[in-house]
């Protein structure tokens, strides 16, 4: 009977659709402020603080004089020449900085929304859906109150996808290598499309990249660039980070080894050799699974489009497989990087991926939104014992988990997608022989 209920709401709310958008705003703007109260970080707008605002105010003062480092340890992360963006809003001072910085993340958020309902074609209810997803989401929060940007990275990701289906590859590669100079675990995206030989895509990301690479050479010198490596690179490469919002592989082992109170530690540590080799194994079977399903695909199909069409839905899964990668295997994937994910959610609630339509793709999808959206609580220390061990070794890293979930959902679409493909149409050599 509840059930029933339930399903005859949801029936008049999707038949009523003034009364479903205002829902859908009131309440989910509601959990969205109601989450603002105790979400991560303590202090309001902490990264704009101790990054953007502080490495554009040492810019503003010293300008083409200023050079590596912009801000102290653990400040500014950025190819430093990215720090210019934001010089313009140091003449507000630092807190109407941030807020006005917040204007431009939530501009930039519901953009990112407008244009997925396009992309990903969703009629009114499942785009009402999605935005309360954008609503309500942990990551996206965090993203928000952190002062990052993630969020407009979410949007560059967008924008990206939908000039490469209007057949504009070079421009979309060109908002994909903007991103990635943003957040460095997308390269791999770039390397994806190198092996799929989409050379326009890769022409512009290589176009975007090298404008970055070289502007800060130009500007900050090549011992610009050696120390940003060697602070902000280098170190993560052998080691990982043990704070509960380091979701990725790395992370996850070597919590499995620490105590709750290094849950808010966020220096490298070096991994034993044991878990090295877990890390390595884990990632290999990562690379290796994703790998194999790209390459099933295309065993006895005709080849690959050419490169300046359009993405294709199959194309679409293999990015969002490919994206899936980045963010579990980078040795620092954080959690409002999670806000990537609402590109496949946007995909699969609008049809738009080759994934079967049956009871475990749902429970799949369905899983990995509700783990992934949860709230990122402020993490207040919690006093040594057995179950705060077991909890800093599982819950802590439920936004891994729901990726992994939906990183299973979309593997197991492609799967079965090249199980049921046509066969490759035989060459002419083939039927003469």
């Amino acid at each position: 009977m509840v059930t029933t209920g339930i399903a005859d709401a949801c029936k008049w709310l999707t038949g009523n659709r003034a009364v479903m958008w205002l829902a859908v705003i009131v309440v989910g703007l509601a959990v969205h402020l109601l989450l603002w109260q105790f979400s991560e970080p303590p202090n309001i707008f902490n990264d704009f603080y101790k990054a953007n605002y502080a490495a554009a105010e040492f810019l503003w003062e010293e300008g083409l004089r200023a050079r590596w480092p912009l801000t102290e340890p653990g400040g500014f992360s950025n190819l430093p020449i990215l720090a210019w963006i934001c010089v313009p809003l140091v003449p507000l001072s630092e807190e109407p900085a941030a807020w006005t910085f917040l204007g431009f993340g939530l501009v930039a958020t519901l953009a990112a929304w407008a244009l997925l309902t396009r992309l990903a074609q969703l009629d009114a209810p499942r785009a009402a859906g999605l935005l309360f997803l954008f609503l309500i989401s942990g990551p996206m929060v965090n993203s928000l109150r952190e002062g990052q940007t993630s969020h407009f990275i979410l949007l560059l990701l967008v924008v990206g996808l939908l000039q490469w289906r209007a057949k504009r590859p070079y421009v979309a590669g060109i908002c994909f290598g903007i991103c990635a100079s943003f957040k460095l675990p997308l390269l791999l995206i770039g390397i994806y499309f190198v092996l799929r030989q989409r050379w326009r895509i890769v022409a512009g990301g290589a176009t975007s990249m090298g404008a970055v690479l070289l502007s800060s050479a130009a500007v900050f010198g090549i011992d610009g660039l050696v120390g940003w490596y060697q602070d902000w690179v280098a170190p993560f490469l052998g080691a990982s980070v043990p704070a509960f919002n380091v979701q990725s592989i790395n992370g996850f082992l070597i919590r499995l080894t620490i105590d709750v109170a290094d849950l808010r530690d966020w220096e490298p540590r070096q991994m034993s050799t044991g878990l090295r080799a877990v890390r390595m194994a884990a990632s290999a079977v990562m690379f290796a699974t994703a790998a194999w399903l790209i390459w099933r695909g295309d065993r006895g199909k005709a080849p690959l489009r050419p490169e300046t069409s359009g993405a294709s839905p199959r194309d679409l899964t293999e990015f969002t497989l490919v994206l899936l990668l980045a963010l579990i295997t980078s040795p620092l994937s954080w959690t409002h990087y999670y806000v990537f994910l609402f590109i496949p959610w946007a995909l699969w609630f609008g049809g738009q991926l080759p994934l079967p339509d049956d009871a475990t793709t749902r429970r799949l999808m369905v899983a990995s939104i509700v783990l992934v959206t949860l709230p990122i609580v402020v993490m207040s220390p919690m006093t040594p014992s057995w179950y705060a061990s077991i909890l800093a070794k599982t819950t802590v890293s439920v936004w891994l988990f729901g990726a992994l979930l939906l990183f299973a959902a979309l593997g197991r679409g492609l799967r079965q997608t090249a199980a049921i493909a046509p066969a490759r149409e035989p060459s002419v050599l083939e039927r003469v022989g």
